[in-house]
């Protein structure tokens, strides 16, 4: 099926899409605060601008768009029909820019937690997760 909107309104929808205080980062904010962990948001001076920034535990926390990120065997990770090549190549990229920003963290002593969207809808499921990860539990 052919996209129903031209090249230039197609890329001015696409301009839309949030990047940061997404649904999904704002349900992990609530766990978060559910837990009373202490956070910063976005921190630029850290490689791939951390979603989430715990210090104290020195733990990032990025959450991921199933699309966006390609999370394997995800429903929500289904890419368009249309213009294959073209997000063939965009999941590729964002992989390797996951790992790569991954790999940088690491080397800097940052513990590494990510959430996928898909996984927000068992949210308890995450909490635990964030739990054992901050607290050692």
């Amino acid at each position: 099926m052919a996209d129903i909107y031209d090249k230039a309104k197609r890329s001015q929808l696409m301009s839309c899409v949030k990047h940061a205080r997404t649904d999904p980062e704002e349900k992990v904010a609530y766990l978060l605060k559910k837990l009373k962990i202490k956070y910063r948001r976005n921190l630029k001076s850290l490689p791939g601008q951390p979603d989430f920034v715990i210090k104290s535990a020195k733990t990032v926390i990025f959450v991921n768009g199933c699309f966006w990120h390609d999370h394997r065997n995800c429903k929500l990770a289904r890419r368009p029909r249309t213009n294959k090549a073209f997000w063939v190549r965009k999941a590729i990229d964002n992989k390797r820019r996951d790992q790569r920003k991954n790999r940088l963290l690491r080397k800097q002593g940052w513990h590494i937690l990510t959430i996928w969207q898909c996984n927000l809808r068992q949210p308890e499921k995450v909490l635990r997760r964030i739990e054992k990860m901050i607290f050692k539990v």
